[in-house]
């Protein structure tokens, strides 16, 4: 295995591959290996989002967020939140990528792959049928060791040399709530991210989503997730019911949103 190079060689060779685009995140080499730097995000969430997300936790859990961790005040303020918790995953066995080198507004981690939303576009039916439900199941892994993601979507999780590694954990809500109610979330936008991705269509959506389903809870028979889903089901429900009329005009939300409502029916 090659040595990595020294920090001060990584960060200068991040720096300048930062100074090529405005991109949060790019991949670039130094001494034959591959890595991707990653900086501070730019602004917090929108008001608007803070104000519903917060609501929505409240109703469905009981339980108010502070309104700074919604607004992603970690993130936006420094890297050392999503960098720690990199380090303390990767401590408890996940597969992470490792954290390389730090500087104030960015960190280097090592390359572990491509995004799987960006393999679905090209996969075909027999892989996604193969690799969807090993995602699901490891989601289901990761929840039973006592983990939460945060940003459970697959364009949060890369394969590379059949692994799946995980990614992005800028999402810090997650230490205000429940375990199962973090968890919960994860599952939900799990889901979402694969309804109507790439070349999967409404039909197939609504028989995938409960294989999924099943092979998550198969791993991690939680049963305070199904409590949580049944709890905020007739509030998706009628959301997803005021929104019907503008489907026209959703390219896709407004579908997933009602394929999700139909299938958390059955949890």
């Amino acid at each position: 295995m090659l040595t990595p190079p020294d920090n001060s060689l990584l960060i200068a060779a991040a720096r300048t591959a930062l100074a090529g685009g405005k991109a949060r995140a790019r991949l670039f080499e130094l001494d034959g290996r591959r890595y991707v730097v990653k900086r501070l995000a730019e602004q917090p969430r929108s008001w608007l989002q803070i104000v519903f997300m917060r609501w929505l936790v409240r109703r469905v859990t009981g339980q108010a967020l502070p309104l700074r961790t919604l607004a992603l005040s970690e993130a936006a303020g420094s890297m050392g939140y999503e960098a720690g918790r990199l380090k303390r995953l990767a401590a408890a066995g996940v597969r992470v990528p490792p954290v390389r080198a730090e500087a104030d507004d960015f960190f280097v981690l090592d390359y572990c792959g491509t995004v799987a939303a960006t393999l679905l576009e090209k996969w075909t039916p027999a892989e996604w049928h193969a690799e969807l439900p090993r995602l699901a199941r490891e989601l289901g892994e990761f929840h039973a060791a006592g983990h939460w993601h945060g940003g459970a979507q697959i364009k949060n999780v890369t394969l590379h040399d059949g692994q799946s590694w995980r990614i992005d954990f800028e999402e810090n809500f997650g230490e205000f709530l429940p375990l199962a109610a973090a968890q919960t979330a994860d599952l939900l936008l799990f889901l979402n991210s694969i309804s109507l991705a790439g070349p999967i269509d409404e039909a197939e959506a609504r028989q995938l989503l409960p294989q999924l389903l099943d092979a998550y809870f198969g791993a991690h028979p939680e049963p305070e997730i199904r409590r949580i889903v049944r709890r905020a089901h007739p509030l998706l429900l009628r959301l997803a019911t005021l929104a019907r009329p503008f489907r026209r005009w959703s390219k896709k939300g407004i579908r997933r949103v009602e394929i999700l409502v139909d299938l958390l029916a059955k949890v």
